[in-house]
């Protein structure tokens, strides 16, 4: 996705924004708060004061001409529903929403949300993740099926390749890269041995990732 518009400019809406505007993404924010949407002007494509509750201030945003349009509100959490409702409506061509609690994410599934985040829960997994695996540096949900994780290389795998771990076939999960002195090497010789204090970036279903590590 090339195009962003951020509709609610909380804490969760100013880092979504602010990173994507590093990267170069075209980004557009809306909120009430005009005070709050001055701040941030100078780093987004466009920059709208006006309430994303209301379908004539969202389709006054040309909100159809942006990828993904994401839900940040954090108030009322009928606001974010209403909006989603609103931006399916419209014909948004995708929609990810931030949910505060299961019921709620469950209510903007149910009204068209192309996915949704619940960023509490899912640091909370991730946190619970690395204390309870000792090996395991990073961890992150990808989707609601796919993980990535990085590990320290197992001592039983330093100085064999990973052609001769053969991790693929006796796990169905993939090393997509290995890093030594915080160097990252994204196309790894199957043939070159493993290195002690090697991490390894894996990506994997759930239930996979689960059973290597």
């Amino acid at each position: 996705m090339k195009s962003f518009c951020i509709l609610g400019m909380n804490r969760f809406g100013q880092a979504i924004a602010m990173t994507l505007a590093e990267e170069k993404r075209q980004v557009m924010i809306m909120d009430e708060n005009k005070e709050v949407v001055a701040q941030f002007a100078d780093y987004v494509t466009a920059a709208v004061v006006g309430d994303p509750k209301n379908e004539q201030a969202l389709r006054a945003a040309g909100i159809n001409d942006y990828d993904c349009c994401v839900v940040c509100n954090s108030g009322k959490i009928e606001d974010s529903i209403l909006i989603t409702l609103l931006l399916k409506d419209i014909g948004a061509k995708y929609v990810l929403a931030r949910a505060q609690s299961e019921l709620h994410m469950r209510i903007l599934k149910k009204v068209g949300a192309d996915r949704v985040v619940y960023p509490e829960r899912d640091m909370g997994e991730r946190l619970a993740h690395l204390l309870s695996k000792n090996n395991v540096t990073n961890y992150l949900d990808v989707s609601e099926d796919i993980s990535l994780v990085e590990i320290k290389a197992p001592e039983k795998w330093v100085g064999k390749s990973l052609a001769e771990l053969e991790i693929r076939n006796k796990y169905n999960v993939n090393i997509i890269a290995v890093t030594l002195n915080n160097e990252h090497d994204f196309s790894p010789d199957p043939t070159a041995p493993i290195e002690k204090d090697a991490i390894l970036t894996i990506v994997g279903s759930k239930k996979n990732v689960d059973k290597l590590v």
